[in-house]
């Protein structure tokens, strides 16, 4: 495929995402187009749709991604919050293969974005960071220590600030087991307990249950 046959192919509302995920995957001209289009198209449908099989391709081939890492990091601080999303999303899924260790390099600017000007971005922060702490284990303590202390870290209003809360929470979950200090933990689940989000009041309970936290 050309470039305008990505072009229109991608753009349209019912476009076949596994075939683009399978293109990008094989065939390396595609896959350089089809990035060069999320960064730089002003149409959303091909912007955002390229986004989306980028995504998941990285999610399955990271190592394919990762010579595209200075492009993708610039979106850190796109203008769009939409890109920004995109950055936050695809360098997640690239600390799978960053052997160069260039997360540590953006380690600050990445979690920036729990107070960026758009909720959702800062909530795709937080979602994210599981995966990150995944892939890196050594920068966990550094992350669980942000999120712990959320509520210094944005300036929501406290609807938006319980569901990011609910988002620590689905973490906490995932490394309470190995976690040395567990008091800290248990002190941010029961605490939430009281959470003005009923859903972040559901999921604490049912840690706090699990993990049998008074």
């Amino acid at each position: 495929m050309n470039t305008e046959e990505i072009t229109q192919s991608i753009s349209k509302q019912d476009f076949d995402l596994d075939s683009f995920v399978r293109l990008v995957i094989s065939d390396e001209q595609a896959r350089s187009e089809i990035v060069h289009q999320m960064l730089h198209h002003e149409h959303i449908m091909v912007y955002y749709h390229c986004y989306y099989v980028i995504a998941k391709a990285s999610e399955q081939c990271p190592e394919l991604f990762y010579p595209y890492w200075d492009d993708i990091e610039c979106l850190l601080d796109h203008k769009n919050s939409y890109h920004r999303d995109f950055a936050i999303t695809i360098l997640a899924n690239l600390t799978a293969v960053d052997k160069e260790d260039r997360f540590s390099l953006i380690f600050d600017n990445y979690f920036e974005h729990l107070h960026d000007a758009k909720f959702m971005t800062a909530h795709g922060c937080i979602r994210n960071a599981q995966i990150i702490i995944r892939n890196k284990p050594e920068l966990k303590d550094g992350i669980i220590s942000l999120l712990l202390d959320i509520d210094h870290q944005c300036c929501y209003p406290e609807k938006q600030k319980g569901l990011m809360k609910g988002a620590v929470l689905e973490i906490i979950e995932q490394v309470y087991e190995k976690e040395e200090d567990k008091k800290r933990l248990k002190v941010f689940i029961l605490r939430e307990l009281t959470s003005v989000s009923p859903k972040t009041r559901k999921k604490a309970k049912e840690l706090a249950l699990k993990f049998s936290l008074r």
